[in-house]
Order: structure tokens, then sequence, then C-alpha cells
């Protein structure tokens, strides 16, 4: 007996519930359940994000909301309509569609076995760009031979696989965002309220929205490299960068796959991504890309920044749409260099929605930022003496940044406050940070014991440096 997966039903899809228990459901239970289930939850936030942007693009081509009115409507009724999902799950039959995992002729989400790219079978551990492969080092890390993934499990890694691809050797190309972005997700009530809250609305896609049609209908074989210079937004949203066909065992397990270069989405440019931040130069615009050594705070001028469309399209409709006093966004990123993947993150941003578009806030928050960079830089130089480690450097401001922080949202929510004064309260929160960057020098040099020399170059250093970020800032101010 041949082995199957349906993901309408079997489960693959790791919810919460509200009393705390983790649990695999299939489509059908995680949309039509979804007030019941608290969150999607994954040790990993790129498979985590990876199967609420499909979730999320199922919704969209079986409900197809026109306008902000149908979003809400959905939003109101509280759950999704069963019959509308069962009547797109028959369409799909229709049309050859088959939701079975390890269908022969149509395998869910995966490219059908072609000889003519198709050669090499590969371990399934392929998928997790966690685990060394190719060229890679494995002395130390034997998974890529030896882990053999159940069917939920291979079927998460697959849609990962796509989403968090990036360019790599021998012609690989990154997906529709170029290497990975930041991904933003509004945090709802339960699992139905952020899936909602994180659809858009035809009306408001630029480029067409089913022509070619989602993944799983569209019939058209995935060409390998083949150059793609725009695309729909179904298509786009679960684009196939790579060709993927997973080979089961006789038990349903996975251990192999075919796995190899797919279609090339030539400008990242022209796409918009709903769930993407972006930022401005004067040659074009990019999206916001995770980097190890860039806090997501230090972009937050750019997320909140409606004017120039770098808002995530989700949480300019959020703002459009809701009065609350308080929205938490979700991020999910995974930092790369070139075709290796350094560190994955998850944070979640709790901001005053009433900064969003907000001009007076954007402006705020920049002027908080380029001061916080200058004193950080104020902070490294000041303790360079070769008698101080490095290590003592680094974190120093670390410790700076990590106040920094705690300070930009402390001043946006009284910001916030209409009785504020938005000058005056951004000198008063750069005056702090000035008294924090002066604490966090003299914290690291009290750790330290230096000789009296030592300790003469390095109050010397400290007092130039300091003078400098003073006059600075004075300009600055000054100016404004």
């Amino acid at each position: 007996m041949k082995p199957s997966f349906d993901v309408l039903q079997e489960p693959w899809i790791p919810v919460v519930t509200f009393e705390g228990e983790t649990l695999e459901v299939g489509i059908l239970d995680a949309l039509l359940r979804s007030p019941e289930w608290k969150e999607i939850q994954d040790p990993s936030p790129m498979v985590e994000y990876s199967v609420y942007r499909f979730l999320i693009v199922f919704l969209m081509d079986a409900l197809r909301p026109e306008t902000p009115v149908d979003l809400e409507e959905l939003l109101y009724a509280g759950q999704f309509d069963e019959s509308a999902i069962q009547d797109y799950i028959t369409l799909c039959h229709s049309e050859g569609v088959s939701f079975d995992l390890f269908d022969p002729d149509r395998p869910f989400m995966q490219t059908s076995v072609d000889k003519n790219w198709d050669k090499q079978r590969k371990p399934v551990t392929t998928l997790d760009y966690t685990v060394p492969n190719g060229n890679n080092h494995i002395h130390f890390d034997h998974r890529r031979k030896h882990e053999v993934y159940v069917p939920g499990k291979a079927m998460r890694m697959l849609l990962t696989a796509q989403i968090f691809c990036t360019s790599a050797a021998q012609g690989y190309p990154s997906n529709v965002n170029g290497a990975p972005p930041w991904f933003s997700l509004i945090q709802g009530g339960n699992l139905f309220e952020t899936l909602v809250r994180n659809m858009i609305y035809r009306d408001q896609i630029k480029v067409p929205f089913d022509d070619p049609p989602v993944f799983w209908r569209n019939t058209a074989v995935v060409e390998s490299k083949k150059a793609v210079a725009q695309t729909s937004w179904l298509y786009g949203m679960l684009f196939p960068a790579r060709r993927i066909h997973l080979l089961p065992r006789e038990d349903g397990t996975v251990a192999e796959l075919y796995f190899s270069q797919g279609m090339n989405y030539l400008d990242p440019a022209n796409w918009r991504d709903p769930h993407v931040t972006y930022w401005l130069t004067q040659e074009r615009r990019s999206n916001w890309k995770p980097k190890t050594e860039v806090a997501v705070w230090q972009n937050l001028a750019n997320l909140i920044d409606t004017e120039h469309q770098c808002t995530p399209q989700v949480l300019s409709n959020y703002k459009s749409s809701d009065s609350e006093a308080m929205v938490v966004l979700q991020l999910y990123g995974v930092a790369t260099n070139q075709a290796s993947y350094l560190q994955s993150e998850k944070c979640a941003l709790r901001l005053p929605l009433g900064i969003v578009g907000n001009d007076v806030a954007e402006g705020f928050v920049q002027s908080f930022i380029d001061t916080a960079k200058l004193l950080a830089t104020t902070v490294y130089r000041a303790l360079k003496h070769k008698e101080i480690p490095e290590v003592c450097r680094k974190q120093g401001v670390q410790r700076f940044y990590a106040a920094s922080e705690q300070s930009l949202f402390q001043g946006l929510d009284l910001l916030c406050d209409s009785r504020a004064d938005p000058m005056k309260l951004l000198q008063e929160t750069e005056d702090k940070l000035l008294a924090r960057a002066a604490a966090c020098i003299s914290e690291e040099l009290n750790s330290l014991r230096l000789r009296g020399r030592a300790m003469l170059e390095t109050a010397e250093a400290q007092q130039r440096e300091w003078n400098k970020a003073r006059k600075t800032i004075k300009r600055k101010w000054n100016h404004e």
C-alpha cells in the first residue's frame, strides 16, 4: 500500500490551546476551530511564520476579500464559514488538485519528478537550513545523513525551505523577497483573529491576484532557473524558488527527496510583501533584512512610516480599522550571509498604535536612534585602550543599547499622551541617554583593574569622546 498524508485532515500544524496544551491539527481543524486555538507555535521562528503564511494564502484564495469591509465583516463573524471553505476544497478537487502530500502525480506543494532536473536524491534535512548541507562541514553534526521526518514535519519544512531560501552556490536563486527579510504579523486574541488581521484585501494589491493561480492550483511546470520578472500575488506569496519532491518510505516517513533550483524572480523591488517593512534610498526601495549586529528597534522609524509605504500593509490596515491603544507585532527573521544562515529570531514589539503614520513620532524615533548610535560609538571609543579587552567594549555597547531600547519605548508611551510636548520629551529622553552612556562606561571600567597610566589615558579618551558627542548633539538641537 502506497503511503499517503492528507494535509486537510491529518495533523501537521502545531497549535496551542488557551490552557497551554500543544497539539498538531490538519488544515480544516486549524481553520474551522481557529477561535479555540491561541496561536501557532514552533521552536523554529522560520517554521512558525511559514505555517502562518501558508494558511493566510489558503484563506486569501478561498475567501477573496475585495475591500476593507469584507475583512471587517469576516472579523465580526468570529469564525470562518465552513461552507465557504468546503466549497473551495471542492473547487480545488474539480481542478485535479490533490491535498495528499505523497500523491504520485500531484503531490501537495511539490513539483512532479522530472528527469531533466531531478537526478540525485538528497537527505531530507536539505530542507532544514540550520543543518549543514552541501559543502558545509558536518564533522560535529551528523543529522544530515541519519534524520528521518514524519509527514507532518516534512510538510512544515518544505514550506520553510521555499519561504526562507536565499541565493546559494551553483545558481540557486533567492525568493521574491531576495534574502529573507523580517516578516511581521499582528497578534490577535486567538488564531482566527491573527489570521484575519494578517490578510489584505484585493483592492490594495497592485499586481494580478491569481494569474498565475496559487501554487497547488497551478499546473505549469516549475522550470529550473526560469527568469520571472513579475508574478501574481497568490503565486508570489509561496513562490517556488526551489524544486522539491519528497520521497516517502513505505511507512510514510521521509528520509530523502529531490531538491534543486527553482524559478528565479529577477527583481525583488517589484514585489510588495504585505508582511514586510521597507526602507527607501535615492536609488530604490528595499526590504528590511535581519542583521546580527542591528536590533529591531533601530529600524522602528521605517516600520511606522506609512507616508512612504514603508510600513507593512497589514499594520497600515490595522491602524485604519482599529482604535485600540496598543498593537503587538510579532517579527520573524533569519540573518544570512550569502548562502549561510547565521541566526533565526522571533521577537514581539508592543507598539502604541498612535505612533503608526504619525510624522511627529517618526521624527522622535529617528532623532532618538541617531543619538543612540552616536553615543554607542562614544562608549566604544571611550573604552578603546590596549589594556581593555575587546569584549568589555562590546559589553558596554550592548548594555547601552539595551537601556536605549527601554528608554525609547517609554518615551513613545509618553508621546501618545496628547498633553506631551514632543520636543521637550525628546530632549529629556536623549538627556537620559547621555547619562546612561556615561554609566555604561563607568560600569565597564569599574570591573577592570587598570594600572595608573592606563586609567589616566582612559579618562582622557573618555572626556575627549564625551565632548565630541555633546557638541554633535548640541548642534543637532540648535538646528532643530
